[in-house]
């Protein structure tokens, strides 16, 4: 079969979507020879103004480099539950590395204060010493000093941008294998939807995410085993708003299209691709049940990205975003935040690749450093805003996804964790320390004025309108 000659998913992924074979593992490293940083010049570095020198840190009192612990005991590792109560959630002994430990922040942030504040001779004293201890390879310390530094001065290189098809192709194959931070979010996703395509002839599902085709097979075969078989027609419109942050574009030439058609074919299924810049209005079809997927785009793509969906009238949204705070005033404080986030992912991906260097991994960790250059806000209480502002109303997730969740989240460092909130989104955990969550979203649909009187008359009751 084409599709399993020269796709991106492998056989395995009829039997197990979440491992792959031995042949796929076997990748070529990366040379351990280090990047070195070019000295930028300070002056396009730091906005002109007064100089205000504050205590400098000295040489002898520069944190010293430590051993990143990728496996560690199993008295540590962390336990997969749904126990407690509001927020249920498992805890161990581990917890989010210590600010001692994290010594590229404490060089990072004071970097970005002195930027913002014209602060000219601190910024260089930073510059240099993060020159010295900045390394693409090593420790999370090491690679968030070089990925911090790039952002910061505006040299950031790397990612999906420069990655070739085959090695871009590799990189979220493996990635996918052995991290939960998109695994998780896509098997929640698919889960849902096939539980929202039971008794539908049709499914169309608006794509809007960042797995570049690596979600949807796994979901296809899911919708072949679906009582009465899968729907007549799967319809999958894949749209570019919120496309231009990190994860979201894939490189030039990179079309996932015809080889999943041809893996759909080959299990059955009637599968359409198509590509749109925006969304569609939708046709009234009462057989089609239409799906909203929006995996960690939305935000970048705006309020106005979020009422075209509203008006399409989806029967569902699936939403996944970063748990990180919404950005404070200076761009200290915001970059801070965002170092934040890109340590959980280094330190997570560190333990998923058990500290081996391979291109892969580069180009993963490449296109997260994307994250230190862009300002937006997140959090789950800030999208729960926006979504019932909308006419959106938060769902909750079946237990028969949960559990689907639970058993992919065991084949993972023992770390992560998940959590069930009691509003029915779930969460993505790294050492006790937030890093996403995946929730259900259903449009609030008023019925008009004399079916609802109808309605009301007919169930003895006195609302004018009613949700459902």
């Amino acid at each position: 079969m084409d599709w399993l000659e020269d796709s991106i998913f492998p056989l395995p992924f009829l039997d197990d979507p979440y491992t792959l074979t031995e042949d796929l593992a076997r990748y070529d490293w990366w040379p351990q020879t280090q990047n070195q940083i070019q000295s930028p010049t300070i002056a396009a570095v730091v906005p002109p103004a007064t100089v205000n020198p504050k205590a400098i840190t000295t040489k002898s009192e520069l944190p010293k480099k430590r051993k990143f612990q990728s496996n560690p005991p199993a008295a540590q590792r962390r336990r997969t539950g749904n126990e407690g109560q509001n927020e249920k959630k498992t805890h161990g002994g581990v917890t989010g590395g210590s600010r001692e430990a994290r010594w590229a922040e404490q060089l990072l942030n004071p970097l970005a204060a002195a930027i913002e504040s014209g602060n000219i001779s601190r910024a260089q004293h930073l510059l240099y010493v993060l020159q010295e201890l900045a390394s693409p390879t090593g420790d999370p310390n090491h690679r968030l000093a070089f990925y911090g530094l790039q952002a910061l001065t505006h040299c950031l290189s790397g990612g999906y941008a420069k990655a070739e098809l085959k090695g871009f192709r590799s990189a979220l194959i493996k990635f996918h294998e052995v991290s939960p931070w998109f695994a998780l979010p896509n098997c929640l996703a698919n889960a849902a939807i096939v539980s929202a395509s039971a008794g539908a002839k049709r499914l169309h599902v608006v794509d809007a995410g960042v797995s570049h085709g690596v979600q949807w097979p796994t979901m296809l075969e899911a919708l072949t085993r679906r009582p009465g078989g899968p729907p007549s027609m799967v319809k999958l419109t894949v749209v570019d708003a919120g496309s231009n942050g990190p994860f979201g574009s894939a490189p030039e030439g990179y079309d996932f299209g015809p080889q999943l058609m041809r893996y759909a074919k080959s299990i059955e299924v009637d599968l359409i691709v198509e590509r749109r810049e925006m969304l569609e209005r939708r046709r009234g079809r009462d057989e089609e049940r239409v799906v909203v997927c929006a995996q960690f785009r939305a935000g970048r793509a705006g309020l106005g990205f979020l009422r075209a969906v509203r008006e399409i009238e989806p029967d569902l949204v699936v939403l996944s975003e970063g748990e990180e705070e919404g950005e404070g005033e200076g761009e200290g404080l915001g970059f801070g935040r965002r170092a934040e986030v890109m340590w959980r992912f280094l330190e997570s991906t560190s333990a998923a690749f058990k500290g081996r260097e391979c291109e892969e991994r580069r180009v993963m960790e490449g296109e997260a450093a994307r994250v230190l250059e862009e300002r937006r806000e997140g959090g789950r209480e800030r999208w729960k805003e926006k979504m019932e502002g909308l006419g959106f109303r938060e769902e909750i997730f079946g237990e028969e996804v949960v559990e689907a969740g639970r058993a992919l989240l065991r084949k993972f460092d023992g770390n992560w964790e998940m959590t069930c909130g009691s509003e029915g989104r779930v969460g993505l955990w790294w050492k006790g320390q937030a890093v996403s969550f995946c929730s259900l979203w259903k449009p609030v649909r008023h019925k008009t004025t004399a079916t609802a009187a109808a309605a009301a008359a007919a169930a003895g009751c006195g609302n004018g309108a009613r949700h459902y």
